[in-house]
């Protein structure tokens, strides 16, 4: 007999890990909706269950005050944290807040409103009648700064939001209809308006389209919670957005063949053009061999990085803010002997000097403007298009250059066998991390199956 979570009289019950285990969300047909229950110790103070399942704690409230029409604010919604239940296997290693922190946090909250501290009304009285651009703004410093994808929300606000950038091909995606509503007060935007905006930015780049909903999404939540905003209107169902590829992780990697028709071909684009090539071609091949974030760990690879006696790579600034040590081969030392070579082909003097996949170009300037004309790092930084051209050239379906990270988490698994061990070397920070690289091929099952019958055949 299932249990079912009893409420008072009044529909409500003290809030505590039981409750929160047993909390679900409500069937409705072919879906679920939303369920919240009240605590009958501290008004205000109560708990979600989305119809995903996800269980959070959440503080409702009505700030004090009036807007500048003279009406009494609407009520908000203040989201405390998530909670999860650590008796279940795939929740127990995820963080989360107990039922007393949340309580805790929402007395804290609503001391502050009865001193007029609310921090959601200094913030909404500030942004009312602002525009899109400026709650977005204020949503980078304020929320977004905490979250590991910071640079991304960052990059998508600069480029889609703020509208700064010097691509020429972004300047004409500024002059298109629907691309200006990012100047009009935000309280006046209506879901039409985000869907023009969206099919706007779609002729210029369809996946990015997606990304920069979500983020408008991310703002909306935001607005909301600080009543800048009365109610969302950002809600969109998938066949209304750009339908995308199958995710990166639920992809076949290249196998072993296709990495040596992939090796072959660009080395042929090398022998084509030598100092075009050289350098991306071969960043490529260190993220092969490396397995590491090609990106942040393998194209900004600094020389006084590498210990040639222990075949040791030190990084101090990771993805997880962590310290990290990554070991190379013997093929990736033939590599920097090639990179080491062509190094001598810089003037010492030049910064790029430090970086073993330096970029062909330097940062130019003009010296009479005082301005830049063009821009380019210091080392390469996306070689895309080299990427592309490899793959094309071999005739093998196209993947990012991510996805040679995939590649080599499964084509080590299945050599040593041991996830662990991949987890250590390719410098991830938990066993649920690398579970979404490696992709067990069939090849990979039959190995192990014939592993298991040759030890097991003395037995039976």
């Amino acid at each position: 007999m299932k249990k079912e979570i009893k409420l008072d009289d009044d529909g409500r019950v003290r809030i505590d890990n039981q409750i929160m285990a047993l909390l679900k969300p409500i069937p409705k047909g072919n879906y679920y909706k939303e369920k919240i229950i009240k605590d009958k110790n501290l008004m205000g103070f109560r708990a979600r269950v989305s119809p995903g399942g996800q269980r959070s704690f959440i503080f409702r409230y009505r700030p004090k005050g009036k807007d500048e029409k003279g009406n009494y604010f609407e009520k908000i919604n203040k989201t405390l944290g998530r909670w999860y239940d650590k008796n279940d296997p795939k929740e127990k290693d995820l963080v989360g807040i107990t039922p007393a922190v949340a309580r805790k946090m929402a007395e804290e909250m609503k001391a502050k409103i009865l001193r007029n501290e609310d921090p959601n009304v200094i913030v909404a009285r500030r942004s009312k009648g602002k525009s899109l651009c400026d709650v977005a703004e204020i949503w980078i410093e304020n929320r977004a700064k905490s979250l590991k994808s910071y640079e991304n929300y960052l990059s998508l606000f600069n480029v889609y939001i703020k509208q700064k950038s010097k691509n020429p091909g972004h300047k004409s995606l500024y002059k298109m209809p629907f691309m200006d509503i990012v100047n009009k007060p935000m309280i006046d935007l209506t879901k039409d308006d985000y869907l023009q905006f969206h099919r706007a930015i779609m002729k210029w780049s369809k996946y990015q389209s997606n990304r920069v909903i979500e983020v408008i999404q991310s703002v909306e939540e935001y607005a909301e919670e600080t009543a800048i905003l009365k109610k969302r209107v950002a809600y969109f169902k998938k066949k209304e957005l750009f339908k995308e590829k199958g995710r990166l992780d639920r992809e076949a990697p290249y196998t072993e063949p296709e990495l040596k028709r992939y090796r072959k071909a660009s080395l042929k684009l090398i022998r084509q053009d030598r100092e075009k090539y050289l350098v991306p071609c071969f960043s490529l091949r260190a993220a092969r061999l490396l397995g590491a974030r090609s990106k942040n760990q393998v194209f900004s690879l600094m020389w006084d990085q590498i210990n040639f006696d222990s075949n040791k790579i030190y990084y101090q600034d990771t993805k997880n803010d962590e310290p990290m040590t990554l070991f190379f081969d013997y093929r990736f030392r033939a590599i920097l002997r090639i990179m080491a070579k062509h190094r001598r082909t810089i003037n010492h003097r030049d910064k790029r000097f430090k970086y073993v996949f330096p970029t062909r170009f330097k940062v130019l300037k003009n010296r009479k403007k005082n301005k830049i004309t063009k821009i380019k790092t210091l080392h390469i930084r996306d070689p895309r298009k080299t990427h592309a051209t490899i793959i094309k050239l071999a005739k093998l379906p196209f993947k990012c250059i991510h996805f040679l990270r995939h590649t080599w988490a499964t084509i080590g698994y299945g050599i040593t066998g041991d996830s662990k061990a991949i987890q250590e070397l390719g410098g991830w920070r938990d066993h649920k991390s690398i579970e979404k690289y490696i992709k067990v091929s069939d090849e990979i099952k039959r190995q192990r199956i014939n592993q298991i019958a040759k030890r097991r055949s003395h037995v039976a």
